[in-house]
């Protein structure tokens, strides 16, 4: 927070709205992601399992000459999972878009609106753009892969010692996430865990009533 003098009459104190969200508002904004995220697969999956429920009714085990078992299922099954894949193929495209290129441009995602919180580019302090936010979606689940799940263990772990609540991927792109003041999840909570040298220098400013930090609010 920066202070001002103003010439003996009064202190006026430059508002800094970007303060990184605590550790529990991301987790909660996450648990309302994934939700969405597993509804936008459901269909997918729905007609993954119909179609191996079906190949098993249908399946036929023949004997060859060679006595090795062939297993032969029906071609409803097969059309079945030829369209289970297009979905999620779908699905992949589209939250890659919603929670990648559409998060950057906007700073959102609705597990964010929920629990107050938004997306920024650390030096501007506005969204960092549809590519930034889209390489933040795709680079964790890259390294993921390559590390075995190690990268997103350490990833998703690390802003609970971060000074600026940052993930690794959030240095990366230069991003963070911080309290969207203007929300209804941020109402009422003008100071996160972490941020008490800023509860001290404002400790004789007006700042209201303060309101309870829920994981979502």
């Amino acid at each position: 927070m920066t202070y001002f003098e103003n010439t003996g009459i009064k202190d006026e104190i430059s508002t800094d709205s970007n303060i990184p969200a605590s550790y529990l508002k991301r987790v909660g904004a996450t648990i309302v992601d994934i939700l969405i995220w597993i509804l936008a697969f459901a269909p997918s999956i729905t007609l993954f399992v119909v179609g191996l429920v079906q190949s098993i009714e249908d399946a036929d085990v023949v004997l060859t000459e060679d006595e090795v078992f062939e297993i032969t299922t029906s071609g409803a099954a097969t059309e079945l999972w030829i369209v289970a894949w297009l979905l999620a193929l779908v699905a992949i495209i589209w939250s890659l878009w919603y929670f990648g290129y559409r998060q950057g441009k906007t700073g959102l995602t609705p597990g964010k609106k929920v629990a107050g919180t938004k997306l920024i580019h650390i030096e501007t302090g506005e969204p960092p753009g549809g590519a930034k936010g889209l390489g933040r979606s795709i680079i964790p689940s890259a390294l993921g892969a390559f590390s075995s799940g190690i990268y997103q263990l350490i990833d998703y772990l690390w802003p609970l010692w971060d000074d600026k609540n940052q993930r690794l991927t959030d240095k990366m792109f230069s991003t963070q996430v911080v309290l969207n003041q203007g929300s209804k999840g941020a109402q009422g909570v003008s100071l996160e865990s972490g941020t008490t040298d800023r509860s001290d220098s404002l400790s004789g400013s007006n700042q209201g009533p303060l309101g309870d930090d829920p994981i979502i609010s």
